[in-house]
């Protein structure tokens, strides 16, 4: 019920905000006014709700119980803001390379010279978000900073991706993911939760690669491999494509399955 409200209540501030130059009307008449406003409306939003953003207690990475503790309050709190704002104005003003990243970094965002996030990419808690140097987030990729592995349990965690790193259309990547430099990840691939990816790695299209696997520096992942929760995948290990694998317990060993 609080988050309900508080949720809420953020849309209710971001459309004061959105409505404030409509103010303008009265001394600039109707037409200029609501030119000024087409305008000036994503930048009093933007002004407003990243000053709310700012002063808000920090969201910590941890495992939380929603609506239980002060983890998942904070979550809920820092992460409204960033939320309104880009469901509402990133699908049309994301196409400005200099505008997305005024809005990411007032956000949190820690974003390289030339990285670049598509109007279609999915972020909704920039403040989680590293993308390094000239890397690329495709379309409808989606960068999940938080999860509920299970009703009233929340995980936060932040994403880290490298320098000149592509992320293709309709990935997901989890929280707690850490994807190298130089890196490829092709059309649909499942990043889980605190999976760690190597520099020059190049993931296959479709591949799903399950929680906590390790992913060596340059290894080659072939199409619709599925690489199962704690796998580790040696530096340099190719995989054909179609390969369903398993992770030994004792040895750690790759034993191809399928």
């Amino acid at each position: 019920m609080k988050l309900d409200l508080l949720w809420w209540a953020g849309w209710a501030l971001c459309a004061a905000l959105i409505a404030l130059p409509l103010m303008a009307i009265p001394l600039i008449g109707p037409v200029a006014g609501f030119a000024a406003w087409a305008v000036l409306a994503p930048w009093t939003a933007l002004i407003g709700l990243a000053a709310v953003h700012r002063v808000l207690p920090r969201s910590d990475p941890g495992t939380f119980r929603l609506s239980g503790d002060a983890g998942s309050l904070r979550w809920a709190l820092k992460g409204w803001a960033p939320s309104v704002y880009l469901t509402l104005f990133q699908p049309v003003f994301f196409a400005s390379p200099g505008f997305q990243r005024l809005v990411l970094r007032s956000f949190g965002a820690h974003l390289g010279d030339g990285a670049w996030l598509t109007s279609r990419t999915v972020i909704r808690e920039p403040h989680h978000l590293s993308v390094g140097a000239r890397s690329l987030i495709g379309e409808y990729a989606h960068l999940a900073c938080s999860f509920q592995p299970r009703p009233g349990m929340l995980v936060v965690a932040p994403i880290v991706i490298g320098e000149d790193t592509l992320v293709s259309a309709h990935c997901h990547i989890g929280p707690g993911a850490s994807v190298g430099a130089r890196c490829v990840l092709e059309h649909a691939v499942v990043v889980g939760p605190a999976v760690v990816i190597g520099d020059d790695a190049r993931i296959g299209a479709g591949t799903a690669i399950y929680r906590s696997a390790r992913i060596g520096r340059g290894a080659r992942i072939g199409k619709h491999c599925v690489i199962p929760s704690g796998c580790r995948i040696a530096d340099g290990q190719r995989i054909p494509d179609g390969t369903t694998l398993a992770a030994s317990e004792r040895s750690r060993k790759v034993e191809v399955l399928s």
